[in-house]
């Protein structure tokens, strides 16, 4: 059982499980809940003082408990560099065990707001009070993205999920496989045009949805952008059809047809010419 298996991946997990046959249940991975968002930068060090900024501002909040966020890095350096940064514990493996328990349930149990992380927090953490997540840097991949920001919205109410990114990124050394994928994901980040659900339904799901066609969806960066665009506050003028003159019959009345009760009685009302 899985959240977040593409349709292609499908395939090449039943094969290396030696599975032949079988039955495969597919439902929608739409969240709904979830807003989707970037914030593009000229370099990465601007990119982190706006994604530090943004969170100590809901840090000095009046009631900081009331939410959960979760900051997503991709290397363990940047992880411990943002976590001092902003004034919370880093989470990523090269952390003892017995630090990363306390401070994941001090995380848990509200005592943490914020806890900077890498990929290793990606999976398996259901916790409802989770409102915002947050990116530096463009995530590995679309499937690694989907994973993390799915961390948000376990409750079902409107969530964030923002990546604070920079258009001048160096390029990852990765295998050709996974570099693919990061040039998905680097693509899915610096469109600024399409809605940005609709990769992610295409690439989850085979199917393309936007926030408009998603019922009850939280709508996107893009689309809150294209909702606020000045109407042109005119009205565009068409040519007004003319109705040929001449020898043309006009249309002939039908009598009045009296009802009987709910229904009429058209074969006893109407002549017959008028019935043909």
């Amino acid at each position: 059982m899985t959240a977040t298996c593409p349709p292609p991946l499908r395939s090449e997990i039943l094969s290396t499980l030696g599975i032949d046959t079988c039955h495969v249940i597919h439902a929608p991975t739409d969240r709904p809940e979830i807003s989707y968002n970037v914030r593009l930068s000229p370099t990465l060090d601007e990119a982190k003082e706006s994604l530090v900024k943004v969170v100590k501002e809901r840090l000095n909040k009046k009631n900081p408990s009331s939410f959960q966020g979760l900051v997503y890095c991709r290397s363990t350096d940047a992880v411990e560099e943002l976590a001092e940064m902003i004034g919370c514990m880093p989470f990523h493996a090269g952390r003892p065990k017995e630090e990363r328990k306390m401070s994941f349930r001090d995380w848990v149990d509200g005592k943490q707001t914020f806890m900077v992380c890498s990929s290793l927090m990606g999976c398996g953490v259901d916790v409802e009070g989770v409102t915002v997540v947050f990116h530096f840097g463009t995530p590995w991949s679309i499937l690694d993205f989907v994973q993390e920001s799915g961390r948000a919205g376990r409750s079902g109410k409107a969530s964030l999920s923002i990546i604070y990114a920079a258009v001048n990124e160096r390029e990852p050394d990765r295998s050709d496989g996974e570099l693919y994928r990061a040039a998905s994901m680097r693509e899915w980040v610096l469109q600024m045009s399409a809605c940005r659900r609709i990769a992610l339904s295409s690439f989850l799901d085979n199917c393309h949805t936007t926030c408009t066609l998603l019922k009850g969806a939280t709508p996107c960066d893009v689309c809150i952008a294209e909702s606020m665009k000045p109407h042109p506050g005119r009205l565009v003028p068409f040519p007004t059809l003319t109705v040929p003159t001449g020898n043309i019959p006009g249309p002939k009345l039908l009598p009045t047809i009296p009802p009987t009760s709910m229904e009429y009685a058209i074969s006893r009302s109407l002549p017959s010419q008028a019935v043909r």
